[in-house]
């Protein structure tokens, strides 16, 4: 008999990295690293809505399965992200209106899909920020109690566990592991500063060369 497996949630302290995060910008964070991610497919659908971060409430549901999602979206807690694992199935929407609404209501920050919404002009009232592959009015169902909650998935081709943080931003979703986060966020914060000072040397007048390799002059 299939069967929905839950573990417990893994509670995560944010406040010892919510201000930078709200100062970072993930594309810098990726001069310092290769890993965590996601596809460049999976992209903000919902418009007006901001950035958001917060710990991941990860879920799989795989093709036409919809259960998972429901009770996970009914236990998450203000300020996580629902991460959805879809198993590789691209038509199916598994977040739509009804979803986004207890989403909104229960105060998470955002929404990650590996696959479609739909009801998206809906989902753009409701406010709540999404990212996904697409939209697509062909849903999942109530079919059986397939798929894990809290368990590790892969969403974007990056493996995401329970409690990682989550970014996503204009640029893309970038998936944070406890151990890495502070001292990624430190060197990105830097690397920002320092490019302030750059951004005005480049308007004064510095060249790129001048500024980054000037062992390569130009004649």
């Amino acid at each position: 008999m299939n069967r929905l497996r839950i573990k417990p949630r893994k509670e995560v302290d944010m406040r010892a990295y919510r201000e930078k995060m709200e100062r970072v910008d993930i594309a810098t964070i990726g001069h310092y690293t290769e890993f965590g991610f996601m596809d460049p497919q999976i992209h903000k659908i919902v418009k007006g809505t901001n950035r958001f971060f917060g710990p991941a409430l990860t879920v799989r549901v795989p093709a036409q399965e919809s259960k998972a999602v429901h009770v996970a979206v009914s236990m998450a807690q203000e300020g996580d992200v629902l991460v959805v694992d879809r198993c590789g199935d691209e038509s199916h929407a598994a977040v739509g209106e009804m979803v986004a609404l207890c989403a909104k209501t229960r105060k998470l920050a955002g929404i990650v899909i590996d696959g479609p919404l739909t009801d998206i002009e809906a989902i753009t009232d409701i406010g709540i920020p999404v990212f996904a592959t697409g939209v697509s009015a062909l849903t999942t169902k109530f079919v059986a109690d397939n798929g894990e909650i809290n368990y590790a998935i892969s969403c974007g081709g990056v493996p995401v566990h329970a409690g990682d943080i989550i970014i996503a931003e204009e640029n893309g979703v970038l998936v944070l592991r406890d151990f890495e986060i502070e001292n990624l966020l430190d060197e990105a914060i830097r690397d920002q500063m320092e490019e302030a000072e750059d951004k005005c040397a480049v308007i004064a007048g510095k060249t790129l060369q001048e500024l980054y390799v000037p062992e390569y002059p130009v004649e």
